[in-house]
């Protein structure tokens, strides 16, 4: 009888953490108490996640070297010494797990894992939308997540959540003239994509 008193006391233990966990979409958007100056020497754990269209394989493997490129210029241009920086290709639908990189974070004595992600699609956009020139032309788009996990805890302390930033669309539409209208390079494109997430992420 004491034995069976002590699983069934240890099964409502766990049930009860797991009721009380809380899911992605429960935690706040930013900590009452979060400081962008507390992230002094992060870790920076981005990764690209493929969607809709084709990309070849040589294409990917640019867009990865992009993004590690334009993180790198772009910390440096804010003087925010990142103990490391990773980019990775995402595998499958499955949610980020923050574990290596927080892992990764406790390691190098970092102070946060900044975990970013840049979703790629292609395919028709509709650009000049309200105009009287509104088109239609096929072009690539970035959407841009993050999350800053504190190191010594774990605690979420700021989310980038899907939509929450303008995309980056790799057409520059003249809507005065659309023929005018210039597409940026995957270079500017990223670049352009990763000061957007940096700047949110920095903001007082």
């Amino acid at each position: 009888m004491p034995r069976v008193l002590a699983i069934v006391a240890l099964a409502t233990l766990i049930t009860a953490c797991a009721e009380t966990a809380p899911r992605r979409e429960m935690i706040p958007l930013r900590a009452s108490d979060f400081r962008a100056s507390e992230m002094r020497q992060p870790v920076v754990f981005a990764q690209i996640r493929f969607g809709p269209g084709d990309y070849s394989g040589e294409e990917r493997k640019s867009m990865e070297q992009e993004l590690e490129g334009a993180l790198l210029e772009e910390l440096n241009a804010r003087a925010l010494l990142a103990k490391e920086v990773r980019v990775s290709v995402a595998r499958g639908d499955a949610e980020r797990d923050p574990g290596p990189a927080l892992a990764r974070a406790r390691e190098l004595g970092a102070d946060h894992a900044v975990l970013a992600e840049l979703r790629v699609s292609r395919g028709p956009q509709v650009f000049c939308q309200g105009t009287r020139k509104r088109f239609q032309a096929n072009a690539t788009r970035w959407e841009q997540t993050a999350e800053v996990v504190r190191a010594s805890d774990g605690n979420v302390r700021l989310r980038v959540v899907p939509g929450s930033i303008l995309p980056v669309v790799d057409l520059d539409a003249d809507c005065d003239n659309p023929r005018d209208s210039r597409r940026l390079t995957t270079s500017e494109a990223v670049a352009d994509a990763v000061k957007r997430i940096l700047t949110r992420l920095l903001a007082q």
